[in-house]
């Protein structure tokens, strides 16, 4: 398995809504607990492909399962960026 960790940086608002779903805080608490305060609005999670794969798993389910339209759509961008960024790291390596 690789240990290697990777920076991704996400708004303030998306960490916010990652944050205070239920589901998510308490299924990925390790990844949103790495998270780093940056300037300019920004958080940064430094987290293992693998840890940022399970994220991106727990995302698109909630966004399958939110109980509003704003929910949904906020959940799906987060999801397609951090899918963006999975595919970014993979063709790096």
């Amino acid at each position: 398995m690789d240990t290697t960790k990777h920076s991704v940086v996400i708004t303030a608002y998306e960490f916010s809504v990652l944050s205070e779903n239920s589901m998510i805080s308490l299924l990925c608490a390790k990844q949103l607990k790495s998270a780093v305060e940056q300037e300019d609005d920004e958080v940064e999670l430094v987290i293992t492909l693998s840890e940022l794969a399970d994220l991106i798993g727990f995302v698109a389910a909630e966004a399958n399962h939110a109980r509003s339209k704003r929910k949904s759509e906020d959940l799906n961008e987060i999801c397609d960026y951090l899918e963006s960024i999975e595919q970014d790291i993979k063709r790096q390596k």
